[in-house]
């Protein structure tokens, strides 16, 4: 019978500093709650542990996303974008966050992002219609020397490349607008247009692995164990470089050439109910029903 693993605060907070999270940085969180193990204390533990690692000039940013994919009703021509009672679709560790009293959050129909910390205010109102626009809060904070942590995720869940795609005008991506409503704070509904960069019909899919591999290659990348999972710490700064650096090698460099994507070299990734997880030991992953985790995802 396998015990199983518990991860209290303490740890949790030595786990993020041993990795090399600087005090008053802006940071960029993708994340698995699971992946970690059981968290006394669930998600909260891992926001408070953050912001403690971060300090109280530091600034915390999470992605609070709503897209279809993981978010069916988004689909719906009537359905309200509510940046304060929509939760986000990105899992437990996002929704524990955007709820905090402190918390500021965008208006992006699809990809919202929600921050807590002195930059809060300016990141998230920051941009255009656009989430991955040059001015898009996410364009804000890797542009003004932000860190981007991986938390039992891959790097296909990596955000910033779709930015820096924009940036770069792929010939994958087609831009249109989307058409919704905002309820305001005092509950009124407006109309809510946002740009999105959706994939072409012929897309093949994404290899942003095949990115964070070579990252590593270049000792561009900290790399550590928060409680079971595997931590991967990085400057969005160097990882910009890179990614400018591989597309004018390569334009395709992002697309999958391989199926299945690139494997990752560092800790275990596996896929499950939950989706893809990377962590130490996969008998350390703390393991819910899938209907609970559902349940969890959307508080």
């Amino acid at each position: 019978m396998t015990l199983t693993y518990k991860v209290d605060q303490e740890k949790l907070t030595k786990d993020l500093s041993d990795l090399g999270i600087e005090k008053g940085s802006v940071l960029m969180v993708h994340s698995s709650l699971s992946s970690m193990g059981l968290i006394e204390g669930g998600a909260d533990t891992v926001v408070d542990s953050l912001l403690s690692s971060l300090g109280k000039e530091g600034t915390l940013v999470i992605p609070t996303f709503t897209y279809p994919a993981d978010y069916p009703d988004s689909r719906d021509p009537d359905w309200i974008f509510d940046p304060i009672s929509t939760h986000s679709g990105m899992g437990a560790i996002t929704n524990a966050a955007r709820k905090r009293s402190e918390a500021f959050r965008n208006i992006h129909l699809w990809h919202s992002v929600a921050a807590i910390g002195p930059l809060a205010n300016t990141i998230v109102n920051s941009g255009t219609s656009s989430a991955w626009g040059p001015e898009s809060p996410m364009a804000w904070v890797f542009r003004n020397g932000g860190w981007i942590l991986m938390l039992g995720v891959p790097y296909q869940n990596l955000t910033a490349i779709h930015v820096w795609e924009v940036e770069l005008k792929v010939d994958y991506r087609q831009d249109y607008d989307v058409h919704r409503r905002l309820r305001q704070q005092d509950g009124s509904l407006v109309p809510l247009v946002s740009r999105v960069h959706d994939r072409k019909d012929d897309h093949p899919g994404s290899d942003f692995n095949r990115f964070g591999e070579r990252l590593e290659s270049q000792g561009k990348v900290q790399l550590g164990a928060i409680g079971n999972a595997v931590g991967r710490l990085f400057k969005a700064e160097d990882a910009y470089n890179l990614a400018k650096t591989m597309y004018l090698e390569d334009q395709r460099c992002f697309l999958k050439q391989t199926d299945p994507v690139t494997e990752l070299t560092y800790g275990q990734t596996i896929q499950n109910g939950k989706g893809t997880q990377c962590v130490i030991d996969t008998d350390k992953i703390y393991k819910t029903d899938l209907a609970k985790h559902r349940e969890l995802r959307n508080k």
